[in-house]
């Protein structure tokens, strides 16, 4: 009867908890979001009324030399006398959208969540999930969770309970016999039947055997308590199972929560600030807010979602200068192209065989040249200039004759290849002559290719010897370059045995070379040189990176210009000093006074700042909207009623 009586009263606790939380599917509330009012606190813009300026009262000269007095006090209409304005607290007016400003790559979201009173029970916790949309991104921020007392109690209840459950499990670390053995009459056994045996100390010997036949292995089995086992291995199986049963609503990472302000009608506001770094696709910003109660029991319900509130950002990069930039180009008429090939040939051989070491990509490569510059549309070949070079390993004479062989054999090789080319695909010429007399060049090419020679490239050698990052004792070797006879000079560095060796390996294949210089010239021109302009594409890069608020990329490349973006880019980062030498500079545009006007109110010169924003009105009467999107300005606004021309 007492167990009957104990179910029956669990069953109508449970009932009452449900029913409670099923009422909200009737009522169906909902969780509200809004806007923060005066967002200009949160950009370090001072509103009180004297803590940052001291200028309460000036003088603004428009351009048509009309005074006008500023100031935060107004004219009495009936006495004319000047009256002290009186700052009444502000009525707050919720709106689904808001214009916030971008500040040095970063924007601040401050929005209020709000809990109605109907949502706040003990035995609850409401789940709030604030959710980002940003084109087509979507970013989650750190939740918001409230929980009443039971709740919680409830929740630390279920971990202590788990935690109870998880202690309960024999670790893995254990000693098994003394833990999953009957251990005094396994040791009671193995001395009376396997003195010998040290299986208790950690030393199995499986061939130990009693008289009777009982392995060593088989007595520590019979010991076992395997039910112990079985029982310690279904508990761990079934963790995940008794966290689930115990803690019906478990911890939550990632929470936040900055402030909590109860209001006089039972409702709470949370006051949530949340960073993002801007992007290209930050210009709108849409925020939801999801949430969810639970009970104690684990049981769930959906809130429907709020209504949408729209941010839309403003940033300075609607004051770009967006004007096509050009550079100036000095065209030469004559040019020049350079390519090295390294064709190796057999010992005192001249021949050139394609299938020799790396030959055949090397001879690929000087096809490729020469195919380049033999079919090029802007430029013509006035000659070829094949310089040979060798190693200094052997005779010099000898090295002379055969760097003047294969520089033939390597010249008759390119002339054999350009005589293989159609006439008429062929664009080269012998210079302004042939291009008079449009005679055909094909029949003149060996007339086209210089040959030269260097027998020893010792000059290069050197070179080679100092850059090298392995090579030890290069003093002993650079010591030699002074002995004048080319013969002895490498008689000499060959004595250094372990040297020489790695001079002839690594470095000397590097001077078996060909040089390949194409002169060139510009076909149809004349002159020597054509000044002429074209779209400087690397700072027009620049106001691409800017536009998609790179910041840090864009003033890389803009920073050499100092030029109005240049300024665009500096504020947008916070160099205020460095945008305002710039803009100093530039022409008196309404974007640029209007700039100034925002640096000057971040410094605290706040007449300046009023200055500089009328002027800008004057120039660009669109400034007067404008100004409402900055904190540093529309507070001016708001102060000095700056815009009640809009009204008049």
């Amino acid at each position: 009867m007492q167990k009957y009586l104990t179910a029956l009263f669990l069953i109508i606790i449970l009932s009452s908890c449900n029913n409670n939380l099923s009422r909200l599917s009737k009522l169906n509330p909902s969780l509200g979001l809004s806007h923060v009012q005066n967002t200009e606190s949160n950009y370090n813009i001072d509103l009180s009324r004297d803590a940052k300026f001291t200028s309460k009262s000036f003088k603004y000269t428009d351009t048509s030399g009309k005074e006008k007095f500023i100031n935060d006090a107004v004219r009495d209409e009936v006495t004319g006398e000047m009256v002290s304005m009186v700052y009444l607290d502000e009525i707050v007016v919720s709106a689904k959208s808001q214009n916030i400003p971008e500040r040095n790559g970063v924007i601040r979201l401050d929005f209020i969540v709000k809990t109605p009173s109907i949502l706040q029970d003990s035995r609850w916790q409401i789940d709030m999930l604030p959710v980002l949309s940003r084109g087509k991104d979507t970013m989650y921020f750190n939740r918001i969770l409230i929980s009443g007392e039971e709740f919680k109690r409830a929740q630390e209840k279920g971990y202590r309970r788990y935690e109870k459950y998880l202690r309960s499990i024999i670790p893995d670390d254990v000693d098994f016999l003394e833990v999953y053995t009957d251990l005094p009459n396994l040791i009671l056994f193995l001395e009376r039947n396997l003195p010998e045996s040290r299986v208790i100390s950690g030393e199995r010997d499986d061939d130990l055997i009693t008289a009777f036949g009982v392995t060593e292995k088989s007595a520590v089995e019979h010991y076992v308590k395997q039910w112990l086992i079985d029982r310690n291995n279904k508990r761990k199986a079934e963790k995940e199972k008794y966290f689930y049963k115990y803690v019906k609503n478990p911890y939550l990472r990632d929470i936040k929560l900055d402030s909590v302000i109860q209001m006089g009608n039972g409702d709470f506001e949370y006051h949530y600030s949340q960073e993002i770094l801007t992007n290209d696709k930050s210009s709108k910003l849409f925020l939801n807010l999801y949430g969810q109660v639970r009970d104690i029991n684990g049981m769930c319900f959906e809130l429907k979602p709020c209504d949408t509130i729209v941010y839309s950002v403003s940033s300075m990069v609607g004051f770009i200068d967006t004007t096509t930039r050009y550079k100036k180009k000095i065209i030469e008429r004559k040019a020049i192209a350079t390519m090295a090939a390294f064709i190796d040939f057999k010992v005192g051989k001249a021949d050139i065989i394609d299938t020799l070491s790396n030959n055949a990509i090397e001879l690929e490569k000087i096809k490729k040249a020469l195919n380049g510059v033999l079919s090029n549309e802007v430029f013509v070949l006035d000659s070829l200039i094949l310089t040979a070079s060798s190693s200094p390993e052997g005779a010099f004479a000898l090295n002379q004759s055969l760097s003047s062989q294969r520089a033939s054999s390597i010249q008759k090789y390119c002339e054999v290849y350009i005589k293989s080319f159609d006439e008429e695909v062929v664009s080269y010429e012998l210079g302004t002559k042939n291009e008079i007399q449009n005679s055909s060049p094909l029949s003149e090419v060996n007339s086209l290719i210089i040959q030269k020679t260097i027998p020893e490239d010792w000059d290069r050698l050197r070179i080679l010897i100092l850059d090298d990052t392995i090579l030890s004792s290069k003093e002993k070797l650079l010591y030699c370059f002074k002995i004048q006879d080319l013969d002895e000079r490498e008689r000499a560095m060959s004595s250094y045995k372990r040297e020489y060796k790695y001079l002839r390996e690594k470095i000397y294949p590097q001077l078996r070379r060909v040089n390949f210089t194409f002169n060139l010239h510009r076909k149809g021109m004349v002159k020597d040189t054509i000044h002429t302009t074209e779209i400087d594409f690397l700072y027009m890069n620049g106001l691409v990176l800017l536009k998609e608020r790179k910041y840090e990329e864009a003033l890389a490349i803009l920073l050499d210009y100092k030029d109005f973006n240049t300024a665009i880019a500096h504020i947008s980062l916070g160099h205020d000093r460095s945008a305002e030498e710039i803009l100093l500079s530039c022409p008196d545009t309404a974007y640029k006074i209007y700039l100034m006007a925002v640096l000057s109110a971040r410094k605290g010169d706040e007449e300046q700042a009023v200055k500089f924003f009328l002027r800008s009105k004057e120039l660009n009467f669109s400034m007067a909207y404008r100004g409402g999107l900055d904190p540093e300005i529309s507070s001016l606004i708001r102060k000095y009623n700056l815009n009640k021309d809009l009204f008049e």
